[in-house]
């Protein structure tokens, strides 16, 4: 009955050397205790440590009876895993938060999930989609009546076996709705003289039966789908039909599909024009069913099979089949007909051979038949290419009893798949059950977080199965079983895939084999869950079609109904996971067009914190569940391969259509509130994100980590976004975190699926990278090398997921019959696969990306999207969002502070962090203080607080503020000491005006010393570089240049990545750098390159591709490599900025090769 914490493979990185401070709370000791310990090292080895210090002798102390539990979380460490294997404990160091530990006794421990004896014995199989709290329409029921029959037969494994007394026992009182017309469909076969499949040419045939009271104008049309064709006819209802297919050619996965049509009866009185308009077809009902059953007999008596229907709810049309006097079975190939194969090794490559080798998912809708053919031919030299399997299998010429020994034997001896690889091969594309047999085989060994990252596609997998007794099936219940994690997500998911009419039945069967199997303390829990969760859809969607005046008053008495729950019942776990138990609830909504709920939990663990939630209803978020499973899982990548980007995964869940719940991040703001802060036009402005950073990280390192993590998570926000084609981004559903973690929200739009204003897409740039973001990158305007450490990051972040491109492709193919409509087509995966470019070296990715952030970067549009909807969201901006300042970190009062006496500027000093420019030193006097203090603001400030006291004050006479527009050089020395002058009088006027405005919070916070305040006291202003550990090597006036060198085929390969601390030019400026580039010897000059211009900068980016091709590897070994890196004049000379030269021969050329040298001048 525990949810233990969720255990991911640590990836190498975190080695013995990383250390962890975890803090270990115990009820047999007052203070908590503190630990220094290894990531290493197993959850025993710390539990055995604490109960060192809690019992005098330990040889009577079994440690295994003992379990930590995170605090404010009801899950539990596993004891035999690493500490720094548990994401609980990842989360804590990728944000830094405090590990906090309880040891608890097991005999301690809720044990109410538990399964126990006597609760099974107590009949609990009774209960389905939660007992009575979760109401059936009475055709869910009828149908449920009409298929339990072939329930029971389908169900035989042991953890199930009442499955089939269960649906009964639920369905048994129900009322059978049958439709008025019953329509029956006939299937005969040809005879056969014994139980095997036939060797002659006897063809399958259908025969309509009578349908009583249909109109003359009513036809079926009855395709059969052997693997994947389609053998389509259709007639009016009564004449038979003879398919051109013999049974013993038929594979043992064909599909019937049975489909009902009638013309509308024209509208009395109505137009002719109407009536031709409603004379096209309409869909009656529509019924699929296998031809061979789950004991691989041919369907020749069945019970009553429910049909779809999109006209009537309730209908229950049937289809009939005659009995026969013999049995015709399918047997599977016998062993000794699986001739032994072997596979060569000595064929060229596989992606040599077929070109399309690295197409979508589904490949039978890329591979050309002559593709197919030859990769059929040469299949058995595919098995180097472990992935390349689907492909293989979709070339097979055909799927009938008599090819399937040579597909199971190329499908047995295969190399093993990986679990990513294996997905592939649960599409819909391949039915056949030793296929998926061997998937399922395959992703056997995923760990239970692993198989959480897959679950809501192989959810989705079950569609494709063609009966319910599978081997997909037995393995997500017996997972789920054996993991309380595993079989809460299961539930709702299982409980969301009864909303898919198509696919409803199924569901249910499963929903109540899994009801049977959890026991009777998860079955009640789920019931609590589904009462909570209609209770608040309710209750949302009432107050958001409330009036604005009317919805606190609605709010407060549908609060009382769930307060009145969490007393009767005590507590409840979340749909978001079942580690947050909550036992109470806080309430109120934004005011936004959607009006979500705002919920705060409180937490049943007095250790914790509450768990804030946003409950929103009217949304879809099953796509935005995607979407954050699909960054999950690139996270996952990324960190297993050494490269942690920072990224902020939050969860959320669809609890049914329309409505579900999201996980609120803590200490994050938008990015337009933080930008509106400079003003309704902060969008335009550079500044806004790194003063909202300054503001909550004063310290020096504290800044330069929230600038490292901002670095981090915005590199792995681009590439995500990009990847998934993440539309409608504005400055609303971008969110930071005060410790510079950027993530964004609100995935209402993606793969490519951008809202347009008329033939204008709303998102232009690739993805949003904005001047402000490389502002905080920089630190400053101008471009630094840290903007070099940004870009690489993308790019490696990029080169990181292109290989993994099969598995995307994979997990969203498989959720294209999910219902989302945004993912509904290969052209919605033809998307990805456009983004991902696997088809090109990571060369030419790098080169691809870096164009990307260069476009994202210098599009104007993304601003203007932002400023736009800073004017739309204005109506719903309240009024205190106006009083506080953006470079204050809290609000201060005179009460507080202590009333001022007296206002000063002193001088102004000259500052070159983080730009260049002037500040003004302020001497503040206070009533009973014995020292002035002194405070440091610019110009830019001082109009901030007036443009605010206008705001706050619109009727009062304000002094007037100096002119912000100057003649000339803005920031010279002498405008600043005009300014100086002129900022005194404002100051003086000010604190000597109105106790209203003199001693409002927002002057008293203007003149309280900040943190940068008391570190600049006494200190004199210097230079400061904003390059880190990039700045300019000390003796290197040149800089330094960043390439990358290999040699292949002939060709030599020169990626120019990046520059660093170049020289100004004479004047003074910032030049125009570009990169030429010889091989020497080259007396007529005919080997030069050069890559495009830079502007206005130091540090430039290239990361451009220089070829040089039909070079002999022995001549490559007597060149040399002239490097000049040159700034642009325009109709002057160009200028030399530094010239480096590299032996080739010194170079190891067979692999790629990284070289930092110095450019010489």
């Amino acid at each position: 009955g525990y949810v233990w914490s969720a255990v991911t493979a640590s990836p190498e990185h975190l080695g013995d050397e990383v250390n962890l401070k975890v803090t270990v709370l115990c009820d047999s000791i007052q203070e908590p205790l503190t630990f220094t310990c290894n990531c290493s090292s197993t959850v025993d080895l710390l539990i055995h440590q604490t109960l060192c210090y809690t019992h005098d002798e330990l040889r009577d102390v079994d440690v295994g009876n003992f379990v930590l539990k995170p605090c404010g979380l009801e899950e539990f460490l596993q004891n035999k895993h690493a500490l720094g294997s548990h994401e609980y404990i990842q989360y804590c160091r990728k944000f830094d938060i405090d590990i906090r530990l309880q040891l608890m006794e097991q005999k301690a421990v809720r044990s109410d999930l538990a399964r126990t004896v006597r609760a099974e014995a107590g009949g609990g199989s009774g209960w389905l989609h939660g007992g009575g709290r979760v109401e059936w329409a009475e055709g869910d029921r009828s149908r449920m009546a009409l298929a339990t029959q072939g329930l029971s037969g389908h169900c035989r494994w042991p953890p199930n076996r009442g499955v089939g007394r269960t649906v009964q026992r639920g369905c048994k009182d129900s009322t059978v709705c049958f439709w008025e017309h019953r329509w029956r469909l006939h299937l005969r076969s040809g005879t056969c003289p014994g139980s095997r499949l036939p060797q002659g040419a006897h063809l399958i045939s259908r025969e309509a039966g009578r349908v009583r009271s249909l109109p003359s104008t009513s036809w079926a049309t009855c395709p059969l789908t052997p693997q994947g064709r389609h053998l389509l006819i259709w007639s009016p209802v009564l004449p038979r039909i003879c398919f051109p297919v013999q049974v013993n050619r038929l594979p043992r996965e064909t599909l019937l599909c049975a489909t009902l049509y009638a013309l509308p009866i024209p509208l009395p009185g109505s137009s002719s024009e109407a009536n031709k308009q409603r004379r096209l077809p309409e869909a009656l009902g529509w019924v699929t069913t296998p031809l061979f059953n789950f004991r691989q007999y041919l369907t020749l008596s069945l019970p009553h099979l429910p049909v779809l229907s999109p006209c009537f709810s309730d209908a229950i049309p049937q289809i009939d089949f005659p009995t026969s006097a013999f049995d015709i079975k399918f047997t599977s190939p016998p062993g000794d007909k699986m001739s032994s194969i072997l596979l060569e090794s000595r064929y060229p490559p596989l992606w040599l051979t077929v070109p399309s080798l690295t197409s979508p998912a589904t490949p039978t809708r890329r591979l050309t038949d002559a593709d197919k053919k030859r990769l059929w031919e040469k299949r058995y030299y595919c098995h180097l290419e472990v992935s390349s399997l689907p492909l293989v299998l979709a070339s097979a010429p055909s799927w009938e009893w008599a090819c399937l020994p040579d597909i199971y034997a190329l499908l047995k001896q295969w190399t093993h798949m990986n679990h990513q690889d294996a997905l592939g091969l649960l599409h819909a594309t391949f039915p056949d059950q030793e296929v998926r047999r061997m998937a399922v085989q395959w992703i056997g060994s995923l760990s239970d977080a692993e198989l959480l990252d897959y679950l809501p596609q192989l959810v989705q997998a079950l569609k494709y199965e063609c009966y319910l007794d599978s081997p997909l099936v037995r393995f997500l219940l017996k997972r789920a079983v054996s993991d309380l994690r595993v079989t809460h997500y299961f539930f709702w998911l299982l409980k969301d895939g009864l909303k898919d009419s198509q696919f409803s039945i199924r569901y249910q069967y499963l929903l109540a084999a899994l009801l049977c199997c959890c026991g009777k303390g998860l079955r009640e829990e789920f019931n609590r869950q589904c009462w909570l969760v209609n209770t608040l859809a309710k209750l949302a969607q009432q107050v958001r079609e409330a009036a604005p005046s009317a919805r606190q008053g609605i709010l407060r008495t549908g609060l009382e109904e769930v307060r009145q729950f969490f007393a009767l019942i005590g507590s409840c776990r979340l749909p978001l996971s079942p580690s947050l138990l909550v036992k109470g609830i806080d309430c109120s909504y934004f005011n936004s067009n959607a009006v979500p709920l705002k919920l705060s939990f409180q937490n049943v663990d007095p250790l914790g914190e509450n768990i804030r939630v946003i409950f929103k209803c009217g949304d879809d978020l099953r796509q935005d569940m995607l979407t954050l499973q699909m960054i999950r899982i690139m996270s996952k990548i990324w960190v297993q391969e050494g490269l942690d980007m920072r990224m902020v995964i939050f969860r959320c869940f669809a609890t049914g259509r329309g409505r579900g719940m999201v996980e609120m991040i803590p200490n994050a703001e938008t990015l337009r509130k933080i930008q509106v802060e400079h003003g309704v036009t902060g969008s335009f402005k550079d500044r806004p994100l790194a003063d909202w950073l300054q503001k909550h990280n004063p310290g020096e390192d504290e800044y330069e980590k929230a600038v490292e993590n901002f670095i981090y998570s915005c590199a792995g926000c681009c590439v995500a976004t990009y990847v998934l084609g993440i539309c409608d981004r504005h400055n609303d559903n971008i969110m930071l975190k005060t410790t510079g973690h950027m993530f964004h929200i609100d995935f209402g739009r993606f793969l490519g699926h951008a809202q347009m204003f008329g033939n204008i897409k709303r998102d232009r740039a690739p993805f949003v990278f904005t001047s402000d973001m490389a502002y905080v990158i920089n630190g400053g305007d101008k471009p630094s090398s840290r903007f070099h450490d940004f870009v690489d990051l993308c790019c490696q972040a990029y080169n990181l997921i292109r290989k993994h491109t099969h598995l995307f492709l994979n997990l969203l193919g498989l959720m294209l019959s999910c219902g989302i409509p945004e993912l509904s087509d290969l052209e919605d995966l033809k998307y990805v696969y456009d983004a991902l470019r696997p088809q090109d070296t990571e060369a030419n990715a790098t080169t691809y990306f870096t164009r990307l952030i260069e476009s994202s970067l210098g599009s104007v549009a993304t601003k203007l999207n932002f400023f736009i909807h800073n004017l739309a969201q204005m109506k719903f901006t309240g009024s205190d969002d106006r009083l506080t300042l953006s470079f204050a970190p809290r609000t201060h009062t005179l009460k507080s502070s202590g009333r001022i006496s007296d206002v000063f500027l002193c001088r102004h000093e000259k500052i070159f962090h983080p730009n260049k420019g002037y500040v003004y030193v302020v001497k503040v006097m206070r009533e009973n203080a014995h020292e002035a203090t002194y405070i440091q603001r610019t110009f830019e400030e001082f109009q901030e607080l007036h443009n605010k006291l206008r705001l706050l004050f619109p009727s009062s006479q304000l002094p007037s503020f100096p002119s912000r527009f100057v003649i000339g050089r803005s920031r010279g020395e002498a405008v600043a000491e005009r300014r100086r002058e002129e900022l005194n009088r404002y100051i003086r006027h000010l604190t000597h005006d109105a106790p209203e405005v003199a001693e409002c919070d927002l002057v008293y916070t203007f003149f309280h010393p900040l943190p940068r305040d008391e570190k600049a006291a006494g200190a004199s202003p210097a230079p400061k570089s904003s390059d880190g550990s990039w700045a300019r090597p000390v003796g290197k006036v040149g800089g330094e240049v960043k390439l990358s060198i290999s040699y292949k085929n002939n060709k030599l390969f020169i990626m120019v990545m990046h520059i660093r601390g170049l020289v100004s030019t004479c004047d003074g400026n910032d030049p125009d750098p570009y990169v030429k580039i010889y091989l020497l010897p080259d007396p007529q000059k005919t080997t030069k390159k050069k890559t495009k211009v830079a502007r206005k900068t130091c540090n430039p980016t290239y990361n451009e591709m220089l070829v040089y091709d039909g070079i002999p590897k022995g001549d490559l070994q007597q060149r040399e490599l002239q490097l000049s890196v040159l700034s642009e004049q325009g109709f002057w000379e160009n200028v030399l900025l530094g010239e480096v030269h590299i032996r080739l021969r010194e170079l190891d050329l067979a692999q790629e090769k990284t070289a930092t040298q110095a450019p010489l001048l």
